[in-house]
């Protein structure tokens, strides 16, 4: 579905809703990175900088909260929630992956190390998981940039990737997400920096290449998050352009939305992205201290609206990258 009342792609649309804002109290946000929506049950998990998961319901609602282990060092930016409720986190500073119960009462599982070998972390990024419950866990930093794959209960399958800007290499492949298309699976990958999306056949050969650096149509700035939507089209979140853009799977932009600003439907930073069991986007706004939920189409209210300068972009890009290791 093309964008209507735009001819170069953009949209403008306010959020269906708007949960959180900044606060250390159960259902407020400190720089929240991470989400994963249930898809089931429509109930969200959130992490922010404070070292806490929350739970929400799906229509906004806090439900509680649990305190990860260890957070001093840094906090994660992965979860994903299994087909059995549980929650994995991809613990970024602590070069491992935690799995917890629903509820986050019980560790069920831990496994990784620091170092660069096979099982082991730099600095972790997201954390997804396939339809028969393998684990895919991305990395980052020290040259060795990659995707692993593991088991369910965490022994070590493969790996594939290196640091590097050719197909098939990363620099800082952040989020990722399963696409179930023509009846086989495939693992997108955000990779951040170099400002395109990249999709892998499960046992990490390469199939194809989004996106390359910009703010027009089919360009990123620094992807951060990737979701398949209802209908099987991609939705990726720009934390360069501070917007959502969306594609169809042979990688066509249809079009875009967002701005850098607070009011609500503008973005400071969006981080994260998953998708509802009612096809609506819950967006990580990560410098806002909240997350944001759309639904597609959006309504146009006076045409579009001007993104900000490539020199804003560029210069929020590099504060965020800075902070986050």
């Amino acid at each position: 579905m093309a964008c209507s009342g735009s001819s170069d792609g953009l949209v403008s649309g306010a959020a269906v809703r708007v949960v959180g804002g900044i606060g250390e109290t159960l259902g407020r946000f400190r720089r929240p990175r991470a989400i994963a929506v249930d898809r089931t049950t429509g109930r969200f998990y959130v992490i922010d900088r404070t070292g806490r998961i929350q739970i929400f319901e799906a229509g906004g609602q806090p439900l509680h909260e649990w305190t990860l282990p260890d957070y001093a060092l840094g906090q994660p930016v992965g979860v994903a929630i299994d087909s059995d409720g549980t929650v994995l986190v991809n613990d970024s500073h602590y070069s491992r992956i935690l799995r917890f119960s629903a509820d986050g009462a019980t560790i069920l599982a831990r496994w990784g190390s620091a170092g660069v070998g096979p099982g082991q972390f730099t600095f972790g990024r997201d954390v997804a998981v396939d339809s028969t419950g393998n684990v895919y866990a991305g990395d980052y930093g020290g040259g060795n940039d990659r995707i692993q794959k593991f088991t369910r209960d965490g022994k070590f399958l493969l790996e594939w990737g290196g640091q590097g800007d050719r197909p098939g290499e990363f620099q800082r492949p952040q989020g990722m997400a399963i696409e179930l298309f023509d009846g086989l699976e495939y693992l997108l990958v955000a990779d951040c920096a170099n400002h395109r999306v990249q999709r892998f056949s499960l046992d990490g050969r390469l199939e194809a290449v989004i996106g390359k650096v910009g703010r027009g149509p089919g360009e990123m700035r620094y992807p951060s998050s990737v979701v398949v939507g209802e209908d099987g089209t991609l939705y990726v979140s720009e934390w360069g352009n501070n917007r959502v853009q969306r594609f169809d799977h042979a990688g066509n932009s249809l079009g875009f939305w967002g701005q850098g600003g607070r009011a609500p439907g503008e973005l400071g930073t969006p981080w994260d992205i998953d998708r509802g069991p009612d096809g609506k986007l819950f967006v990580v706004d990560y410098e806002n201290h909240r997350v944001q939920i759309f639904s597609w189409p959006l309504a146009v209210s006076g045409g579009p609206r001007a993104v900000s300068s490539d020199a804003a972009q560029l210069a929020q890009a590099k504060r965020t990258r800075g902070e986050d290791t």
